[in-house]
């Protein structure tokens, strides 16, 4: 457990931390002098209600279900707020009742980064296909009433009318 990438934490059945390997001190930036003897509501971040934890903890000791396994956000020593995919197993002893549980949280904060910035490309996709549609709709029409004006121009001989014509073409050219 101590070589693994993923963060692992072991708590006896009341909930106390018994070990962390090197990968959870490293996520978290607690060392494990600070974490054991503790309850992992030191990394609660906030972000989860009660009935969240609640309801975690109703499926983790249903002997149908026996784990639990979502995403939360946990907070860091330095405040910063980590996002993870947890699972939380308990393990019995040799009488069959819970001795513990054991938690390994993957931490998804490249992933998370990603969704971001995908997301942010779709939104800037969105609005490119916005402007493009509102340009073709604006354009196209200011084409027809600037054609038009032109037309008239080479039509008439009154110089305020061609003065005002050129006016209505050099802002639709503006436009």
């Amino acid at each position: 457990m101590e070589d693994s990438s993923e963060a692992i934490m072991i708590s006896d059945a009341k909930g106390i931390l018994v070990y962390v390997n090197a990968a959870w001190t490293k996520i978290y930036g607690f060392s494990q002098a600070e974490a054991l003897g503790k309850t992992p509501r030191l990394l609660h971040s906030g972000l989860q209600s009660d009935s969240f934890y609640k309801e975690m903890w109703a499926q983790i000791l249903d002997p149908g279900i026996a784990h639990w396994k979502g995403e939360l956000f946990n907070r860091a020593k330095d405040g910063t707020l980590v996002p993870i995919l947890l699972t939380i197993t308990p393990f019995r002893d040799s009488a069959g009742a819970i001795a513990g549980f054991m938690g390994i949280a993957v931490d998804m904060t490249f992933r998370k980064e990603l969704e971001n910035q995908i997301a942010h490309q779709d939104r800037l996709a969105s609005i490119g296909m916005l402007a493009s549609g509102l340009a073709h709709e604006v354009g196209t029409p200011l084409g027809v009433v600037r054609g038009r004006a032109e037309l008239l121009m080479m039509k008439t001989d009154d110089s305020f009318l061609k003065k005002n014509l050129e006016i209505i073409t050099s802002e639709i050219d503006r436009i």
